[in-house]
């Protein structure tokens, strides 16, 4: 009650206030099997996320947000919710730009950003930025960057931030066959008050060049250059830097698709198994790298074919994805099949009492 009246208090004295109300719903199953795979581990991943948000939005631009993560695994039989998490930010939007600051749903991120920068798991389980965000989005294309600082310097956890950039730019502006962009992503993995002398920096930038057309079907073909610059400060004298090459082909029709990343190149996740400290014995794994870890393989090659079915649904509210992948990381044969569902509805209520709307 305190909260919200303090929220009616700000916007009290501006014009075209109104309530915000809605709620996320997130399913999320990926069944692995990597069991002839070197660089995969053979599991089940399946749970959901629940988020309710109440907020009040006034000048048309303006809103003030609040929500909660509810997020479950399926099967633990011991604990309904593992993680109950807020969500509370305030957010400035018009037709181009949008500034967010606060802690927010990683969704509001406009970037397809490719998996060796961030898996599809992990944005299922790391659904949520704490920082700032702020997007670009014009007739010729799109720009955002965001700074996650998602680790504090304590007893308990190691200090971590990471910066996200992207930008795609239409080379002509009336068809938009030829694009071209980059991603980005610099994440510092500090130490904590228990754990010291295991400061990493891990950078990866990814320029690239594309094309999309419509044919009998919709195609999008993109080739990527990957270079990363990685150093474990208290371990190695110098930084290393794999890269490699990454090509993505798509094409879809009436929700069908057939998509294919093909990668050659250098072990992009040098530590992640390797021998690093007594506090990290195998590898400093997923806390340092977000990204898949086929793109840790030292067999120069990795490929993913995949065939599914994606749509939106009723306006956008809903989006289903389903698919199952083929993978070869340059040693043995694997499989996932992955099904995700996506709700996402958002009511507008205005409090003007001329125009109020239901």
């Amino acid at each position: 009650m305190l909260l919200f009246s303090v929220l009616c208090i700000t916007v009290s004295a501006q014009s075209d206030w109104r309530a915000i109300l809605g709620a996320e719903f997130d399913v999320y199953f990926d069944n692995r099997e990597y069991v002839d795979m070197r660089f995969g581990e053979s599991q089940t991943i399946f749970g959901s996320r629940l988020t309710p948000y109440v907020g009040v939005g006034w000048n048309k631009n303006h809103s003030l947000m609040l929500g909660v993560d509810l997020r479950a695994n399926f099967g633990n039989r011991t604990t309904t919710f593992e993680r109950v998490l807020p969500q509370v930010y305030y957010q400035f939007k018009n037709e181009k730009v949008t500034t967010a600051f606060g802690i927010f749903s990683r969704k509001k991120l406009v970037g397809d950003y490719s998996e060796a920068i961030m898996s599809d798991s992990m944005k299922f389980h790391d659904n949520r930025i704490q920082g700032l965000l702020a997007q670009y989005r014009g007739a010729r294309g799109d720009f955002e960057i965001s700074v996650d600082w998602c680790g504090m310097f304590s007893e308990q956890s190691r200090e971590k931030f990471r910066i996200l950039s992207y930008g795609k730019y239409y080379f002509n502006k009336e068809n938009k066959h030829f694009f071209g962009g980059y991603q980005f992503m610099m994440f510092h993995f500090a130490g904590s008050k228990l754990i010291q002398h295991c400061v990493n920096d891990n950078l990866l930038i990814e320029p690239y060049i594309g094309t999309q057309f419509k044919a009998w079907a919709d195609f999008d073909i993109q080739l990527h250059y990957l270079q990363t610059a990685q150093r474990d400060r208290d371990n190695d004298a110098k930084y290393r830097t794999p890269k490699g090459g990454l090509l993505k082909f798509r094409m879809s029709k009436i929700g069908i698709f057939l998509s294919e990343d093909l990668y050659f190149g250098e072990n992009l996740q040098p530590y992640y198994r390797t021998y690093r400290s007594e506090d990290f014995p195998n590898g400093y794994g997923c806390e340092l790298y977000s990204g898949d870890s086929f793109f840790g393989t030292n067999k120069n090659f990795y490929s993913a074919t995949k065939i599914g079915y994606e749509r939106k649904f009723i306006s956008d509210v809903m989006h289903v994805k389903a698919y199952i992948s083929f993978r070869h990381d340059g040693t043995g044969f694997g499989t996932n099949q992955v099904v995700s569902l996506s709700i996402n509805l958002l009511k507008d209520i205005s409090l003007q009492k001329k125009n109020r709307r239901y």
